[in-house]
């Protein structure tokens, strides 16, 4: 039985490497992905994971599976593709550790995986779906991640979301903004950042945009705030829970890790359907240490902290929390 499975991108991540200059752009490979750093990182933690997708039939494609199986994911559900190329992301980093993106993907793995190829099987055996805005791009992955998210309503199998737009992606922000919200009424758990909400609400009134996508058929809601922490709403109550304070080499994946540490939470907890509003201060807590560790380390699922390494940094850090 797997604790989560999740269909979506897995990449390959060129990221500067510690010599890099502008006169010498030297970049370092790496796996990544935002559904592959979430169940990498979730495996980390301890829960038992599964990928559906497509990587290409290619070197990059043998890195990106073989980094997966190594942190404890069950390629169960991937298709290799001898047709496409597995993937690319181009990372560039600022001063902080923020970072912006660019993509070689018009002929990726990842966005041509058929309804077909799904293995329901692996569905079946899962306790939550996850998703992410990367996999409702093009088709043919948008439409076999129709069928999944139908197929997990109709067996009451909870739906996580994390929105994570891509502008460049996208034809338009319009085009985004309406299927996102197609598929918030398929979803227990949303997730994005502020600025995601509030492009997808039309308010920057955190209360309001966490109503809003409640009114589209979401259970629980969390924002993710930067350096501000995260917001939670669940069941009529929010709350804001402070980031902790730390130097930030690359935030490359963070978010992911923070989801995966909301989801092992969640899944301690005896699963999403016995989580209240109460819990989400606590969990948040937890995701917060395990996000803003990640960011201590360059890569995404390089950064991942283990259970142990989240557990001792919460044990020294947790007297200080930004304010």
């Amino acid at each position: 039985m797997y604790d989560l499975c999740a269909i979506g991108d897995a990449l390959v991540d060129f990221i500067p490497a510690p010599q890099y200059t502008p006169e010498n752009p030297v970049y370092q490979c790496e796996a990544g992905g935002t559904v592959a750093n979430l169940l990498t990182a979730g495996s980390k933690l301890g829960l038992n994971t599964v990928f559906v997708g497509k990587i290409g039939a290619d070197c990059m494609g043998e890195l990106v599976r073989n980094k997966m199986q190594g942190c404890g994911v069950s390629m169960e559900g991937c298709v290799m593709d001898p047709m496409h190329f597995t993937t690319q992301s181009f990372v560039s980093l600022g001063e902080n550790g923020e970072r912006s993106f660019s993509f070689c993907r018009s002929f990726g793995a990842d966005i041509w995986l058929k309804e077909d190829e799904i293995p329901m099987k692996v569905l079946e055996q899962s306790s939550m779906l996850g998703f992410s805005g990367m996999c409702m791009t093009d088709d043919p992955v948008r439409q076999a991640t129709w069928t999944l998210l139908r197929a997990a309503k109709r067996k009451s199998i909870p739906i996580v979301l994390d929105i994570n737009y891509r502008d460049k992606l996208w034809q338009n922000e319009k085009e985004m903004i309406h299927i996102m919200r197609e598929t918030l009424s398929y979803v227990t758990l949303y997730k994005s950042s502020e600025e995601e909400a509030f492009l997808l609400t039309g308010t920057e009134d955190l209360r309001k945009a966490a109503k809003i996508i409640c009114g589209f058929g979401c259970r629980d809601i969390i924002i993710t705030l930067g350096q501000k922490g995260a917001y939670f709403y669940s069941g009529g109550k929010d709350g804001l829970i402070p980031a902790y304070r730390v130097e930030a080499v690359d935030t490359t994946g963070a978010g992911d890790s923070f989801f995966a540490a909301v989801l092992h939470q969640i899944v301690q907890r005896g699963g999403i359907e016995k989580i209240t509003g109460t819990d989400y201060s606590d969990i948040l807590k937890f995701a917060n240490g395990v996000g803003a560790l990640a960011t201590t380390k360059r890569g995404g699922i390089k950064g991942s902290p283990t259970l142990r390494e989240a557990e001792e940094f919460l044990k020294l850090h947790n007297n200080e929390i930004s304010s």
